[in-house]
């Protein structure tokens, strides 16, 4: 077998995950396999890249009936262990929800396309969900094998990057409002994104933890005013996240629209061949702005952040009207004002504010062996320096400074215009 290399070496793998976990899926997708000669499961990813569940690359030398011998690769996910924060994890429901995505919705999308003529692809091939004593597990078509990859997560995108990724959410979402159109709802679990009511504690809990590393990097930012910048970490404006304007226009969101949730591949010149779409577990049923302020907030590179952020509005909103005339979506479409408008309205705010303070600290911290969510919401002294580290890395100070500013000034950041906490 090829040499394979394990980008984490400390991810405990379950014993379970073995040769005859897969029998089904090669009996399959490699019929003409006569007997597993070798089986490796590996980590898929370093550490720090994922916080929410084990991601292995699989690796396979199969024999086929012909005498010759095939090396083949498939992705598995699973839930974290229980004692790895997996608890945690599991009361916001993720795993369901992506198996509904998986099984149900985004096929439904596909086919929506084909019917109308256009072959899009939203989202690998999913070749088996299962579970088994609460525990859900995916096996994925490996993309690596079609050559795509992520894009370095503490660089950001590209201009280029960025006008794609935008085109694809807009395919997304016109499918997920035109599907809409034939069905009457989606299933009441996608009424929630990164807000549940039943993880109150756990947002307290983190912010808490992050309050304080946080306050101390924007003291080092040198800039009038910073005591503004950050208030209490009310759960009515976690809770006003979850309002949904039936007047507006909706769609299903993916709700952790950033760079690590996509992939590319390319042409021989360099440029982008595809761009697919990952980890659909916090889908939420709301406006599109929930994934434009969380996707500009996150992902673009340092230079165009800011620069392009009314362009790059307008890029996902072409692509939208393109692609709801194209699904023949029945309800009137949204004007570029009501995109722009849906961004600054209270309840969808808070994902500019949770991209910042949650989300980009981590995305811009190089990986580490202990950056997991065990760690990061640990009560250790250790804990506590990881914290301090993420929080006061200069590239993250070097956005923030911008950023935050940018929006605060915006008034996204107006914490007094939410009820105070019951």
């Amino acid at each position: 077998m090829q040499d394979i290399i394990n980008p984490n070496e400390n991810l405990i793998i379950p014993e379970w995950i073995n040769e005859t976990y897969f029998e089904h899926v090669l009996a399959k997708d490699e019929p003409n396999y006569v007997k597993v000669l070798s089986f490796c499961p590996v980590a898929a990813i370093p550490p720090g890249e994922n916080f929410t569940s084990a991601m292995l690359r699989v690796y396979f030398e199969l024999e086929m009936n012909d005498g010759s011998i095939k090396t083949t690769t498939y992705i598995l996910k699973t839930m974290l262990p229980k004692d790895k924060g997996g608890d945690e994890i599991a009361e916001f429901g993720l795993f369901p929800k992506e198996m509904m995505m998986y099984n149900t919705f985004l096929p439904a999308f596909e086919t929506l396309y084909k019917e109308a003529g256009e072959d899009i692809k939203l989202a690998p091939k999913c070749l088996h969900t299962d579970e088994s004593d609460g525990c859900i597990n995916f096996i994925f078509e490996d993309l690596a094998i079609k050559k795509f990859r992520n894009v370095d997560r503490t660089k950001g995108l590209d201009l280029e990057h960025m006008i794609c990724a935008l085109q694809k959410l807009a395919e997304f979402h016109a499918a997920g409002s035109t599907y809409l159109d034939h069905n009457f709802s989606f299933p009441s679990e996608f009424d929630e994104g990164f807000v549940t009511h039943r993880g109150k504690k756990f947002h307290f809990e983190g912010y808490a933890k992050k309050e304080k590393s946080f306050k101390n990097s924007i003291a080092t930012w040198g800039l009038p005013d910073t005591d503004e910048y950050i208030k209490n970490f009310y759960w009515a404006q976690c809770l006003s996240s979850m309002e949904v304007d039936p007047e507006e226009f909706n769609t299903l969101t993916h709700g952790d629209f950033w760079s690590s949730n996509l992939m590319c591949n390319y042409k021989p010149s360099g440029s982008i061949n595809q761009l697919i779409l990952v980890d659909f577990q916090i889908c939420k049923w709301g406006s599109p702005a929930i994934d434009l302020l969380f996707f500009l907030s996150l992902s673009a590179a340092n230079d165009i952040r800011i620069k392009k952020f009314d362009y790059f509005v307008r890029i996902y909103w072409d692509r939208l009207i393109e692609c709801l005339k194209l699904l023949k979506y029945k309800k009137k479409l949204p004007k570029l004002r009501d995109i722009h408008g849906s961004m600054y309205k209270k309840n969808n705010s808070f994902y500019a504010f949770f991209a910042l303070f949650n989300h980009l600290p981590l995305i811009l911290f190089p990986s580490e062996k202990n950056s997991n969510l065990h760690e990061l919401m640990g009560d250790s002294e250790e804990a506590e320096r990881l914290r301090q580290r993420i929080a006061s890395n200069p590239a993250l100070c070097d956005v923030l400074k911008d950023t935050y500013p940018f929006f605060y000034n915006r008034g996204l950041f107006n914490f007094e215009d939410y009820e105070k906490e019951p």
